[in-house]
Parts: C-alpha cells; structure tokens; sequence
C-alpha cells in the first residue's frame, strides 16, 4: 500500500471521490510532512505512479508518493 500526498484536506477528500469513480479504493489519512506540520493523502493499494495520472487528469497534483 502507497500514502500519496497531497496538498490538503480538501483535495484529499476530492482525490477519494474522482478515485471511486475510476473504481480505486482510497483511505483519506493524516500525515505528518518532511518539515513538520502535517498534511493529508490518500492510501491507496494500486501502484501509486498511474495513480498519480488519473488524478492528473482531474487536476489534482500528487505531492509525494511514501
């Protein structure tokens, strides 16, 4: 399983909805980030780099891929 990160909550939240549709599960999660603070992503099982391209095409920048 793969955390993509993202930019936030709103967009995590997004990213699940335009996922289901694609027929991906996701788990919404909270993250701490690299320079502290936290952030939000998404879990996913598939492999994270083509999704990370089918957010892309609903504009929704992955930040990181853990």
């Amino acid at each position: 399983m793969a955390l993509i990160v993202l930019k936030s909550m709103t967009e995590a939240g997004k990213a699940r909805y335009h996922l289901e549709k694609f027929k991906i599960s996701a788990i919404v999660e909270k993250t701490t980030l690299a320079g502290g603070g936290c952030g939000y992503g998404v879990r996913v099982r598939e492999e994270p780099g083509r999704v990370c391209r089918q957010l892309s095409l609903v504009n929704i920048e992955c930040v990181e891929i853990r």
